[in-house]
């Protein structure tokens, strides 16, 4: 049996490259997943690898428990092979007294039932998928970005377009086609272009999301970065009450660089304490989080900030979430006033569709990405053009950067 083993940054690509070098016929005997490069094995890239082979020699049909082949049947075509090898499957049946029509084995059914099993799932190798307006020249670019969890219709609606633009010579040029892709996957992220315009009061902050995306340690973060960097005066609340140690880590925080901190149990100590720091450049609010599932819990989240009357009301939202569920927080966290979302945990991510996936689906601008737990350092002001660099190349690395 030949084996030959096919790497590529997602296994749409990968399975697209076994069908190209194999065909059809290919069998898919192993895959798994790991991260190439980085240090100690992190960081690195993700890695999607196909075992295959060019076959099995697991015959094309079974009937009447007899292997058909290609050749003109002949005499010997009456007699069961002597021994088949161990390694392509089961003997062949002996043959059938003429006349005995009783239904076919089992295992030749099963046999039957397995390769065409094989062979529709490879039909649905995601280079069928490609709309015929799609030339052949981007059919990969249209594997890697259903691998980068990119929606079929977002990625067929951007080579069409792309392919509309450019010339069949220009197609053929990888580089100028790639360029060309990554510009137009940039133009359908929203960020935001300009510095909010100064308040004439201090700037009321909140930041809301579902539990686990790295609230508390995003607020950090922001408030590091506007004391230390920027030189204004930051003050923080929190009405995460629920986790102690949440409470106890942004304390930290908040002695480190020295601002000052509140704990709100109430939408009466929320407005108190948003009036009794007025003097503060920066009012930054952390919030606990809430299940999407949780009305009352939401409903809560929207008293506080009725109270607050923050400014900014950032939607916090891991890289790591799947589209489903991604879509179902944005449909139960934008009502309540969202005008900004940030995608956390970009260093932890598989894929990147995410950074394209929410800026569609939320109408919202980016406002930063998180690439790591340091603080202030892992923080970055969302670029259109970085982002959608991340998702042209299916990795995290250093060309994100803010501008």
């Amino acid at each position: 049996m030949t084996l030959k083993t096919y790497q590529a940054p997602s296994m749409a690509e990968a399975l697209a490259e076994v069908k190209r070098d194999l065909g059809r016929d290919a069998v898919i005997l192993q895959t798994r997943n790991f991260r190439k490069g980085g240090l100690l094995g992190f960081w690195g890239r993700l890695v999607w690898e196909v075992t295959a082979s060019p076959n099995l020699n697991v015959p094309r049909r079974i009937t009447e428990d007899r292997y058909v082949s290609d050749r003109p049947a002949g005499p010997a075509d009456t007699a069961p092979p002597a021994k088949a090898p161990a390694a392509v499957g089961p003997p062949a049946p002996p043959a059938r007294p003429e006349g005995d029509d009783r239904p076919p084995r089992p295992m030749a059914n099963k046999l039957n039932d397995i390769h065409r099993m094989v062979e529709a799932l490879l039909s649905r190798s995601p280079g069928d998928r490609v709309p015929a307006a799609v030339p052949p020249e981007l059919h990969a670019h249209h594997a890697h970005l259903l691998g980068q969890d990119v929606p079929e219709q977002t990625a067929s609606e951007l080579l069409q377009e792309l392919s509309g633009q450019l010339t069949g010579q220009q197609l053929a040029d990888a580089e100028l086609t790639r360029e060309a892709l990554r510009k137009a996957i940039a133009g359908r992220i929203r960020v935001l272009d300009e510095p909010p315009a100064p308040a004439g009061r201090a700037r009321v902050i909140a930041l809301i999301g579902p539990t686990g995306v790295g609230k508390t340690t995003t607020v950090a973060k922001l408030a590091a970065n506007c004391k230390l960097r920027e030189g204004k005066k930051v003050g923080l609340l929190t009405i995460d009450t629920y986790r102690i140690a949440a409470v106890d880590q942004l304390r930290t925080y908040a002695d480190i660089i020295e601002v000052p901190l509140q704990a709100v149990l109430t939408t009466g100590e929320m407005h108190q304490a948003v009036q009794a720091m007025s003097d503060r450049d920066v009012i930054l609010i952390d919030t606990a989080g809430r299940s999407p599932n949780n009305r009352l819990r939401l409903s809560q989240l929207r008293s506080f900030l009725a109270a607050a009357r923050p400014d900014e009301v950032h939607l916090v939202i891991s890289a790591t979430g799947n589209r489903p569920c991604t879509r179902e927080v944005l449909e139960r966290f934008l009502p309540l006033g969202v005008n900004r979302v940030i995608v956390t945990k970009l260093d932890e991510a598989a894929t990147f569709g995410v950074l394209l996936n929410v800026s569609t689906d939320a109408d919202r601008p980016l406002s930063y990405v998180t690439t790591g737990q340091g603080v202030p350092e892992d923080i970055l002001a969302a670029d259109r053009e970085s982002l959608a660099e991340c998702i042209l190349s299916g990795r995290f690395g250093e060309d994100v950067h803010a501008d």
